[in-house]
């Protein structure tokens, strides 16, 4: 039988939990009023751009050049939009198992080109002189199977990072082969850098934004590294940083390679359409 004494000490530890559980349901409710705050901020702001422009649009004075100028703002803003939807969506997904992996063909050249030429673009639109550069670890094309539409999103967050974070210089984006049969990518940028007691807390959904001093770290939901971290993941790799304050960021993830020669793959492809065409004609 329990003395009084063990009883007693029983009771102190249940109320001890109690204070503690009310205590974490007290930071839990501020922190998702903060969430929530900061998700309908972010949601409005590019909501609030494209509703302006789409009104400035109306009038009949306007001349083209001001007509394509508000036209080009509601494209940026509602990709914007959409990006962020799309990583919230993403992240629910993770949350509860349901993000299915699907591998594809994926020829890595033609995707660092592609997003190359969106960026450049980008950031014509928006006025801002970045130097936007690629390494390609090919010289004739690299072709791997993985999930082509999750590799591009995860480089498309960070390197949407490095341009948004970067106030002049460079970013440059690209991958190399390496070790143990893996891909080794890389989204470099001169920006101001990242503290080192902040790089801790990168990678939590939210929590970039919620802690950090700088300014520019609060900018954006804070999901989308969490998200590239878990994607990558998924796809067998690990992501990281290196950054030092003051001189610029890098972010690295790798990912397992199936590859193959991409003139080789292209010839195979052309060689099966041109056995078809033949074959119809009998």
């Amino acid at each position: 039988m329990q003395t009084e004494e063990e009883n007693k000490r029983l009771l102190q530890k249940i109320a001890a939990l109690e204070d503690d559980l009310k205590n974490l349901q007290g930071r839990m409710h501020n922190l998702q009023s903060v969430i929530l705050s900061n998700i309908s901020h972010d949601i409005r702001t590019p909501m609030n751009a494209i509703v302006g422009f789409a009104n400035l649009l109306s009038d009949e004075n306007m001349d083209q050049k001001e007509r394509d100028d508000c036209i080009d703002q509601i494209n940026l803003n509602s990709t914007e939009l959409l990006d962020m939807i799309d990583n919230m969506v993403d992240a629910s997904l993770l949350q509860c198992g349901g993000l299915k992996l699907f591998r594809n063909d994926c020829y890595l050249n033609d995707l660092l080109d592609d997003l190359q030429g969106a960026y450049k673009e980008l950031l014509e639109k928006r006025q801002k002189k970045l130097n936007i550069k690629v390494a390609k670890g090919e010289d004739n094309g690299y072709f791997l199977v993985a999930d082509s539409r999750r590799l591009r999103q995860v480089l498309r967050n960070l390197i949407g990072n490095a341009v948004k974070f970067t106030a002049a210089g460079f970013v440059e984006f690209g991958y190399h082969r390496w070790d143990h049969g893996k891909i080794r990518f890389f989204v470099r940028d001169t920006g101001s850098g990242i503290e080192p007691y902040i790089q801790k807390e990168l990678f939590k959904p939210f929590q970039s934004r919620l802690h950090s001093g700088n300014d520019s770290l609060n900018k954006g939901a804070g999901l989308g590294l969490a998200l590239s971290k878990r994607l990558v993941e998924l796809m067998g790799g690990e992501l990281w940083p290196e950054s030092i304050p003051g001189e610029g960021t890098c972010f690295y993830f790798t990912i397992p390679a199936e590859k193959n020669n991409y003139v080789k793959n292209k010839l195979q492809q052309i060689n099966l359409l041109a056995n078809r065409n033949i074959a119809s004609l009998f």
